[in-house]
């Protein structure tokens, strides 16, 4: 995937990189309109340069295409879990898992906000989780017990023993519900206002 993403970076900065300089260039008047205009005539009206142009245009433009289409297509494989039953191969979308991971919310108070990432691997799954806590906790034993309630919950699903590295980031306490409590504590009674003595 790395030596794909590479490839793909090196071939579109290139391309950008000259178009860049050339504009550069024009701009700064050290290539000059009439330079230009002799390519594209000569482009124009010589045949072997007019397809010596147009094979460079249409191999640079294939090889965008195939880039692309492999660089997305390994990006769809490892957004899925593949695995064989005796009755023939199953496939399980990381988002569907994502999905079961969220619904934990329900099982643990202390979180306000679950957002899982999985990425599949020959090792293993990859699982990136970002949380959002409701209150202020002990954060080493909830992280703890929360990693290891998602670890039950893909097991249980999948399978795959041994094979999960879940890392969890926690990356806001919510202390709405603290404020909230503090005005109810704090609230000063409301008073009849004094109006005198009734004869």
């Amino acid at each position: 995937m790395w030596l794909l993403v590479r490839i793909a970076l090196l071939f579109y900065l290139a391309i950008i990189w000259t178009v860049s300089i050339a504009i550069i260039l024009f701009a700064g008047h050290a290539l000059r309109l009439h330079t230009i205009q002799q390519l594209l005539l000569l482009i124009y009206n010589d045949q072997q340069s007019a397809v010596v142009a147009g094979v460079v245009a249409g191999v640079i433009m294939l090889m965008s295409l195939l880039l692309a289409k492999l660089i997305y297509g390994r990006r769809q494989k490892e957004r899925t879990l593949a695995f064989e039953n005796p009755s023939g191969g199953v496939t399980v979308s990381l988002t569907a898992l994502e999905d079961l991971i969220r619904r934990l919310i329900v099982q643990m108070p202390e979180l306000k906000d679950i957002r899982p990432h999985m990425t599949a691997h020959r090792k293993g799954l990859e699982v990136d989780i970002k949380l959002v806590l409701r209150h202020e906790a002990d954060i080493p034993e909830l992280t703890s017990r929360f990693q290891e309630l998602v670890r039950r919950k893909i097991e249980d699903s999948v399978g795959m023993e041994g094979k999960v590295n879940i890392r969890v980031h926690v990356i806001k306490i919510s202390l709405d519900d603290i404020k909230s409590r503090s005005r109810d504590d704090f609230q000063v009674p409301v008073q009849t206002p004094f109006h005198g003595y009734s004869s």
